[in-house]
């Protein structure tokens, strides 16, 4: 196929897109008579009439409909590689909008950010925490650091961090109530309960060594949506809580938490790095998304461990 039938196939898109000829000829800078010029020439090479013309207006026939629909979607692409190709000259630019869950937001990637934006001063970075459900279109995000994988098939997702998940509880409390030996025992204690997206709310599931699932209807006097105020309370003693490895390990560590029934494990809750399944990945995006892997690979202490990082 010569350069020049497809240049004429990309003038018989933008006219029929237009409808006029005077339209066309302002989106092309071309001549009305240099359109009609080489419409006729593509037809010529084709052998059917795609459009029928007078000086008011133009009719696509048939034919010309059945080309415009299979050129229409083939010309989107070949501007969006454009596009693609361009942006990788420039490297990374533009703004980036993430949005990550609250607590690892606040933790871990609000420090990634800071570090992401002194390598790529062309990408300012908008950072949006909540534990809430998002929504790229609304928002108009680019990438999303979210607890399980979408159910939206138009989003792609890669596990970023395996997140194991504890039953805890202080000292303090597990010495004033009674003891907890099976998870059935969790409905005569106080559980502290975070109400928000992605969590187990008031259905705390549980795995035995046989792999037997259990759920115990919980029940307590505190309530909230954000996992950080689960953590104080649980250290203040409250209750019992179902928390995150990485949000809690330093106080199993120091002994100011204890970890409940480990005979029995809560699922995990896997941090994924979401963004919109696109042929063509923006620069700034794909410049983001392998950052946060390569920090998860090099283990960055407090950030990302690589005992918490699966091999992908």
């Amino acid at each position: 196929m010569s350069m020049k039938l497809i240049k004429e196939f990309s003038v018989f898109v933008q006219l029929v897109r237009a409808g006029k000829m005077t339209s066309a000829a302002d989106v092309l800078g071309m001549s009305p008579a240099t359109i009609s010029q080489r419409l006729r020439h593509l037809e010529k090479e084709l052998g059917v009439r795609l459009v029928n013309r007078n000086s008011r207006a133009l009719n696509v026939t048939d034919e010309g409909r059945a080309l415009f629909e299979r050129l229409n979607t083939l010309m989107d692409d070949l501007e969006s590689t454009a596009d693609s190709v361009a942006q990788l000259a420039k490297g990374p630019h533009g703004n980036l909008r993430v949005w990550s869950t609250m607590g690892l937001g606040r933790n871990r990637i609000a420090l990634l950010v800071k570090e992401f934006v002194a390598r790529y001063p062309d990408v300012p970075v908008q950072l949006f925490l909540g534990d809430r459900p998002y929504d790229f279109v609304s928002e108009g995000l680019d990438v999303a650091i979210a607890i399980g994988q979408p159910e939206d098939s138009a989003l792609v997702a890669r596990k970023l961090m395996e997140n194991r998940c504890y039953l805890v509880a202080s000292p303090d409390y597990l010495a004033t109530h009674p003891k907890i030996n099976e998870p059935q025992d969790l409905r005569e204690h106080e559980c502290l309960i975070l109400d928000c997206y992605g969590s187990f709310k008031d259905f705390w599931p549980f795995f035995d060594k046989d792999d037997n699932r259990h759920t115990v209807k919980v029940t307590g006097r505190l309530h909230t949506d954000n996992s950080e105020v689960i953590r104080q309370w649980a250290l203040d003693g409250m209750g019992v809580a179902l928390k995150s490895a990485w949000d809690i390990q330093a106080f199993i560590d120091d002994g100011r938490l204890v970890e409940v029934l480990p005979e029995f494990r809560p699922p995990p809750l896997d941090f994924y790095v979401v963004y919109p399944e696109r042929k063509y990945i923006p620069a700034k995006t794909r410049a983001f998304v392998e950052f946060l892997f390569e920090k998860a690979r090099q283990g960055v202490p407090g950030i990302l461990n690589p005992e918490e990082v699966k091999n992908f």
